[in-house]
């Protein structure tokens, strides 16, 4: 069973119309109206830069995909219905239709391991025994 939960908290989730750009270089230009939250979560973090526009997340329970670039500290997803402090789950074990680490290491050609272990930055570890999960 994987035993490592990433997550993280939408800052701002907005409205944005058909034509705009999205993160560095607006790599993703929305086609229609549409809404998008803002993870502060990045590459500093851990975050693979080659989950940009492939990868996705689950916002309060929806699954949302990752727009765009990934950024140092932060990326945009597509969430129909995010707010800001919705909860965000990068991967955990899947239990709940969350990404799983093998998800984005499938997304990002490459190992599972390699997602794990690059999380690093300003998340904050919290260690539980299986009673606590």
């Amino acid at each position: 069973m994987p035993a490592m939960t990433v997550r993280g908290s939408v800052v701002i989730a907005k409205d944005i119309e058909a034509g705009a750009g999205v993160s560095y270089g607006h790599t993703f230009v929305a086609e229609e109206p549409m809404r998008v939250a803002l993870v502060p979560l990045g590459y500093g973090d851990g975050v693979p830069r080659h989950a940009s526009s492939t990868a996705a997340v689950q916002v309060a329970g929806e699954r949302a995909p990752v727009l765009g670039r990934i950024c140092m500290d932060q990326f945009v997803v597509a969430a129909p219905h995010a707010r800001a402090g919705d909860e965000v789950v990068l991967f955990g074990p899947g239990r709940d239709g969350e990404p799983t680490a093998q998800d984005w290491a499938d997304w990002c050609g490459t190992i599972s391991y390699e997602i794990v272990t690059r999380m690093r930055g300003r998340q904050h570890r919290r260690w539980v025994d299986g009673d606590d999960a």
